[in-house]
């Protein structure tokens, strides 16, 4: 009779444990959030399509590193006159633009962009005969004031930010990328997408007996900047109830990173970048559709032609 060791058997269950969890471990907070996995099917033409002509697509993705970067940061400043308000601020903005000048940055690549100056109001509670009400009083002002940076690369940026944020300006409000050569990107793109449709259109027409003339075409050139690429979702793990056993304290939850991050362009193209999306790049999509007459429409044609 055969007997197995206890030891074994926790090994093999361990083992097979294991084997279960490790792809879950390579799927991070956004694994099983997608729920479309499969590859669609052609759909079926009506038969007014079939006959008129025949479509074949080009599609090519340039990835395009950025030539230049620009960084918008908020300054703020708070005081109980608006003139107070307006020279601190002022004040701020003139420390981190003499930093941003000891790096090199050129004048003409730094502005200043008003944005608004608000008052502030706060509650202070008088007894108005026999109760107390909360009247609104203004008690200051608030002010905004952008300051624009534009700077040849992100490690130029991340100079300049780690400058700001020594004079204590640390709201980001945007990034923004450009390329200075974009139009002969466009072009490049461009000709990719018809040597695309043209290896396609080679590889399918020689099905047909006799190949059918271009009667037709398309063409629409994109271009993505890394803002629009960035993707945010919602995932979290704590208890969906929480039992408060104080009712006179308040319970404050953890901190929770944001679930934002850098996906790049699913493109789907014929001729695309291979690299994975590593840093922020613009993309320059260019789709050439031609279009062919089909075998029917000819035949048709030609049937006319002999009656008359």
């Amino acid at each position: 009779m055969l007997r197995t060791r206890p030891t074994f058997v926790v090994s093999c269950l361990l083992l097979c444990l294991l084997a279960t969890l490790a792809p879950a471990q390579h799927g991070g907070s956004r694994a099983g959030r997608e729920f479309e996995s499969g590859v669609s099917g052609l759909p079926m033409l009506a038969r007014e399509e079939v006959e008129s002509y025949i479509t074949i697509d080009g599609r090519a993705e340039l990835r395009v590193p950025p030539t230049a970067v620009r960084v918008v940061l908020a300054v703020t400043g708070e005081a109980e006159s608006a003139q107070e308000c307006q020279k601190l601020v002022e004040t701020t903005a003139s420390r981190v633009t003499a930093a941003w000048t000891k790096l090199g940055v050129a004048p003409e690549n730094i502005h200043a962009d008003f944005i608004a100056i608000l008052p502030r109001y706060e509650f202070e509670i008088e007894r108005r005969g026999d109760i107390e009400v909360g009247l609104e009083k203004k008690v200051g002002y608030r002010m905004q004031s952008n300051l624009h940076l534009a700077v040849e690369s992100e490690a130029r940026a991340e100079e300049a930010l780690n400058s700001a944020f020594a004079e204590g300006v640390t709201d980001i409000i945007a990034f923004d990328y450009a390329n200075d050569d974009l139009d002969a990107h466009k072009t490049k793109a461009r000709a990719q997408a018809i040597e695309a449709a043209k290896a396609k259109a080679d590889m399918l027409l020689a099905l047909l007996p006799d190949r059918p003339a271009v009667i037709n075409l398309q063409e629409r050139t994109e271009v993505r900047y890394p803002q629009s690429m960035y993707e945010s979702f919602e995932r979290t793990y704590e208890e969906s109830v929480t039992q408060a056993y104080r009712r006179d304290i308040p319970f404050v939850r953890a901190f929770r990173p944001q679930n934002t991050y850098y996906r790049g362009l699913d493109s789907d193209s014929d001729i695309q970048p291979a690299a994975l999306p590593m840093r922020p790049e613009i993309s320059v999509v260019s789709t050439v559709r031609l279009y062919f007459a089909s075998p029917a429409a000819l035949k048709a044609k030609e049937n006319e032609n002999a009656k008359d």
